[in-house]
C-alpha cells in the first residue's frame, strides 16, 4: 500500500502545468510575484493574470483555492511566504456570501496529500484539518479517500499526457470557456454577517501583510445582479466590511454590484463569471487600482 501510494503521488508531482501544476507552484516551489490574488474559486475564476499582467506590467500569480475559506487563504498565505519572495502586494477577495459560517474544513483535502512530506505544508494544513497528520502517516487511513479521479491524473503525470484542463490555467487562473451564458437558476436569499471565525482569519490575514510589509487590499469581485439576488441584506454585510477594513487601516473595494453585474452572458453562476467575465472584470479592476493608486498606466 506504500509503494502503491509512492508512486500515485509521484505520478501526480509530475504535473507541470494545469491544476496539479498550480498546486505544486503554491505549495512546493521558490516564487518571485510581485501581486498574488488570495480566495476561493471566486477569484480562482475572476483574476486573469495573464491580462492583469499585460496590463499593468507586474508578474502575477492567482493564489486561490476552490473552497477556500480565509482560515485556508491564510495558510496557503504562510506557505507561500515561508518558501517564496514576499510579494509586493496582495488582493484578497472576501466572498459576502460565505462569511457567517463557522467552517475550518479544507474543501478538495485529498488534493494536499502528495505535499504534505514538505514540513512545512503539513504543519500549517494540519492546523485547519487535524487528520492530515494521520493521512500523511497512515496509507491505509489515505488512499480511499485518494479518488479516481487523482489515479487517473497520476496516470497522465507518468505518462506525460496532457490533461484536458492544461490548457485553461494560467499562473493560477481557471479560465473559464465552458459556460457560455447564465442558466436561470432558482434563487434562495440568504441572510449574510461577519462571523467570528472569519473575522478572526480576516484578521490574521491583515496581520501577517502588516508584518511582512505587504500592501493588502480587501474587495469583493463582481457576482450576478450585484449579489442583490442571493443576499438579502447586501448593502447592509457590505457596510460591515468596510467598517472591518476601516478599522484595520486597509482598503476594502466592493466591485460585487457594478454596472456589467447584470449582464447574464458573463456569468457560469450567481457566484462566478466565466471567461468572457473575467476580461471584463479584469480590465475593469486595472482601471480602478490606477484611479486609486496612480502607479499604473493603461496607456
Amino acid at each position: 500500500m506504500y509503494a502503491f501510494r509512492y508512486f500515485h503521488y509521484r505520478g501526480l508531482l509530475k504535473q507541470n502545468k494545469g491544476y496539479y501544476g498550480k498546486y505544486k507552484s503554491c505549495l512546493m516551489e521558490k516564487n518571485h510575484y510581485q501581486v498574488l490574488f488570495l480566495g476561493s474559486s471566486r477569484v480562482e475564476m475572476h483574476y486573469n493574470t495573464r491580462l492583469f499582467d499585460s496590463l499593468t506590467r507586474f508578474n502575477s500569480f492567482n493564489l486561490s483555492m476552490a473552497g477556500a475559506t480565509p482560515q485556508m487563504s491564510y495558510a496557503l498565505l504562510k506557505i507561500y511566504l515561508q518558501q517564496s519572495k514576499t510579494p509586493d502586494l496582495l488582493f484578497y477577495d472576501v466572498d459576502l456570501n460565505n462569511l457567517k459560517t463557522n467552517k475550518t474544513s479544507i474543501s478538495d483535502f485529498n488534493n494536499y496529500f502528495p505535499f504534505l512530506s514538505n514540513p512545512i505544508v503539513r504543519k500549517e494544513v494540519n492546523r485547519v484539518d487535524p487528520r492530515m497528520n494521520h493521512f500523511y502517516y497512515n496509507a491505509y487511513y489515505s488512499l480511499p479517500f485518494s479518488g479516481i479521479e487523482n489515479l487517473s491524473t497520476s496516470a497522465h503525470g507518468w505518462l506525460n499526457i496532457p490533461n484536458k484542463t492544461d490548457a485553461i490555467y494560467y499562473k493560477g487562473y481557471l479560465r473559464d470557456t465552458i459556460h457560455n451564458i447564465l442558466a436561470y437558476q432558482k434563487v434562495f436569499k440568504e441572510f449574510a454577517y461577519l462571523s467570528q471565525n472569519r473575522r478572526d482569519y480576516l484578521d490574521s490575514i491583515v496581520q501577517i501583510c502588516k508584518q511582512s510589509k505587504i500592501k493588502l487590499i480587501l474587495l469583493s469581485s463582481s457576482m450576478f445582479a450585484g449579489g442583490q439576488l442571493d443576499i438579502s441584506n447586501k448593502k447592509q454585510i457590505s457596510r460591515q466590511m468596510s467598517y472591518f477594513a476601516k478599522s484595520r487601516r486597509v482598503p476594502y473595494w466592493d466591485l460585487s454590484s457594478l454596472p456589467f453585474c447584470n449582464r447574464r452572458e458573463l456569468f457560469a453562476d450567481h457566484h462566478h463569471m466565466n471567461a468572457k467575465g473575467a476580461r471584463v472584470f479584469c480590465i475593469y479592476l486595472v482601471d480602478f487600482f490606477n484611479n486609486k493608486t496612480n502607479k499604473v498606466s493603461l496607456n
